[in-house]
């Protein structure tokens, strides 16, 4: 019988897992255009900026479970 009537989500996993470790043909890479270049070089330094910052609100933010109620 080729129709399954429902989807069987062991089949679909085992095919997945069959699957997981195909490599398939290698593409060589092509060179960035300048746009790509200008985007890429912009999201380091936006990187390079915020991570100061998350750091520090991650230092002034209550730990897990803590409720701080504001006395303002």
């Amino acid at each position: 019988m080729a129709h399954r009537p429902y989807p069987n989500r062991e089949r679909a996993r085992k095919q997945i897992e069959r699957r997981c470790f195909e490599v398939g043909p290698a593409v060589p890479p092509r060179p960035l255009t300048e746009f790509e270049r200008q985007l890429l070089d912009g999201t380091a330094t936006i990187v390079k900026t915020v991570e100061p910052m998350t750091v520090a609100l991650h230092r002034m933010a209550p730990p897990a479970g803590e409720y701080r109620l504001s006395t303002r």
